[in-house]
């Protein structure tokens, strides 16, 4: 028979601590697992930490994104036409007829006693013109034009105006009751002629000097 041979007393007390020692480095890394779960894994208790304090940016939505995309296109259409509604309403303002008839519009303010086209007979008006005025007194010209197709003898002019006190005139004869006529030597007028006279009167603040006054032509 043969003898079994016998192991050595000291390689399985090696053995013995080896499995002892991983044992319990087993068990120091299930404890580690364990906490790191219980830090990092969300536990039911414990609350999310946030990776950076500040404000949350808050992105557009798809919709908003195609809104706000809708409202810049329209922006710039309208800004592109603009320039174009710009000319046409301007456009009106220039006017191709307008030239004449601000030439007629002036002619007619610089020559206001302009005279009458020629009538039939003896006919006259008188136009009257301010040349100054001071405190309460006035200073007028009056110009007696022939604007008929006879010659003048003489003539005669209304001077009877409202709140007008004539006190002195030249060129002229007082006939009573506002009624002034002409001298023997600028009483005759051929037609279109004019003979230049004129008064100083004391005037009420509420004075309207006509622009003409009412003329008797005699033949």
């Amino acid at each position: 028979m043969h003898r079994s041979e016998a192991e050595p007393p000291g390689r399985g007390r090696l053995h013995g601590r080896l499995l002892q020692i991983l044992g319990a480095f087993s068990g120091v890394v299930a404890l580690i697992a364990m906490w790191q779960l219980g830090v990092f894994g969300g536990g039911a208790d414990r609350e999310p930490v946030s990776a950076v304090d500040g404000p949350t940016t808050a992105w557009p939505s798809a919709a908003e994104e195609s809104s706000s995309a809708a409202a810049v296109a329209e922006t710039a259409s309208s800004a592109l036409e603009t320039p174009s509604e710009s000319v046409s309403e301007a456009a009106p303002s220039e006017s191709p007829s307008g030239a004449p008839t601000t030439a007629a519009a002036s002619s007619d303010a610089e020559a206001p006693h302009e005279e009458e086209s020629s009538v039939e007979g003896a006919a006259c008006v008188a136009y009257l013109s301010e040349d100054g005025s001071w405190q309460d007194t006035v200073d007028v010209s009056v110009a007696v034009v022939n604007v008929g197709d006879e010659r003048l003898a003489s003539w005669e002019i209304d001077l009877d105006l409202d709140d007008v006190d004539i006190y002195h005139y030249w060129n002229m004869d007082d006939l009573g009751r506002g009624w002034f006529g002409s001298k023997s030597w600028n009483g005759r007028l051929d037609p279109g002629e004019d003979a230049v006279t004129g008064f100083q009167a004391e005037v009420d603040g509420r004075y309207d000097l006509p622009d003409s006054v009412p003329c008797t032509a005699y033949e």
